[in-house]
């Protein structure tokens, strides 16, 4: 897929972010930063530092280097290995002092997230760095890449379809062969075996890659997550699968649930008060809108239909590049409540609706902001798909 990503345009939508807010140099931890400013798959621990005038480099563990070399579009790339002299924040300190920019202000990247494989700046490697560097000032930066990757281009929105073909694909795989006496892992199993053939890269995802549920495990209280198990599935077992392709560096998101044979009257009702939760996401997710915006148009969904009691209070969270599975959330918060949703913004719309007794349905699905609302890059239909038995 040729599909070219201006990356000298990317990194000064960077250095904008950076001499807004007075900062010198950028260290980007997070592996939203890393890929972002890279362009290559880089798992491992690593800094990107960028400067106000001119320099961009990585800083990359040694296992990974030349791998990383010949992927990413970057020239100056720096191998850091655990030992003295040559970890990783002795060689951003060098780069650093190299640059003549030990008195400047320097962004690092501190924070906290629910989700474990962040990247944010240690609490260890930020004494050091403010030992190495006694006379810069030092401060929070997360907003420079949040910002900078906030809106899509037309190159990135391209990749983004591409990945999401691939889990539709994986999802229709599913649909094919879902019968009753397949376990759970068997039935992913299918559609995982359709994202490599379609040339998936990872399984990104930190529910450890595929997630599914059948039955009563996807009703638990206020569950979004759920690796799958050995649990055989039933006749009259609601199924969700969840898949998490990665393509040129690009997530996908995409979910969708099943049930094999037809529903009984709790379950349609669920199914239905999910698809009008769902829909009303997807519209709310137009240029101009706010974060508290489109969550209260579907929380005040949910509490017509009489569902917000088993709902996930969140709706939504970003995504992108590696790593970039946050800015910004669809939640209740302060921080969060008036950022403004603009064109070509790309959002997973995310719904959770888990009843005991009943059944549980997960919507994740990569949406694009329009003026006119979302549009969906998925071709895998909002509502429940119905398996004869």
């Amino acid at each position: 897929m040729n599909s070219p990503i201006n990356y000298p345009k990317r990194i000064e939508r960077i250095r904008n972010e950076m001499a807004a807010r007075g900062i010198d140099v950028f260290i980007g931890t997070r592996m939203v930063s890393v890929t972002f400013v890279s362009g290559a798959f880089a798992p491992w621990r690593g800094a990107a530092v960028v400067t106000r005038d001119g320099y961009t480099g990585l800083v990359n563990f040694l296992i990974d280097h030349e791998r990383v070399r010949a992927e990413s579009w970057l020239e100056d790339i720096s191998a850091y290995a655990p030992i003295p002299g040559m970890d990783m924040l002795d060689l951003v300190v060098h780069k650093i002092k190299e640059l003549g920019l030990a008195k400047g202000v320097i962004g690092v990247e501190l924070g906290h997230s629910p989700r474990g494989n962040t990247g944010f700046l240690f609490a260890t490697e930020y004494d050091l760095l403010r030992a190495a560097l006694p006379e810069a000032t030092f401060v929070n930066a997360l907003s420079v890449v949040d910002r900078a990757a906030y809106v899509k281009d037309p190159a990135e929105i391209r990749i983004m379809r591409q990945a999401t073909a691939m889990a539709d694909s994986a999802i229709d795989a599913v649909r094919d062969a879902l019968c009753v006496g397949m376990t759970e892992a068997e039935a992913v199993g299918i559609g995982e075996m359709e994202l490599r053939r379609l040339g998936s890269e990872y399984h990104w995802a930190v529910t450890g890659s595929t997630e599914a549920a059948s039955g009563y495990r996807t009703a638990y209280p206020m569950c979004g997550t759920t690796q799958p198990t050995a649990k055989i599935i039933q006749a009259g077992d609601n199924v969700i699968v969840d898949f998490h392709p990665l393509f040129r560096t690009y997530m996908s998101d995409l979910s969708h649930n099943f049930i094999l044979g037809k529903p009984n009257p709790a379950q349609q009702k669920l199914a239905d008060a999910y698809l009008m939760a769902a829909e009303t996401l997807v519209a709310s997710l137009k240029t101009g809108n706010t974060v508290g915006q489109v969550w209260q148009a579907v929380n005040d969904n949910l509490t017509r239909t009489g569902y917000v009691q088993y709902a996930v209070p969140f709706f939504g969270h970003g995504l992108g590049v590696l790593g970039h599975e946050w800015y910004p959330p669809i939640g209740n918060a302060d921080e969060v409540r008036d950022i403004v949703f603009e064109e070509n913004v790309v959002e997973v719309g995310f719904l959770s609706i888990t009843v005991p007794g009943v059944g549980g349905m997960r919507l994740e699905c990569p949406i694009r902001v329009t003026a006119d609302g979302g549009e969906p890059l998925a071709a895998t239909p909002l509502a429940l798909t119905v398996v004869d038995v």
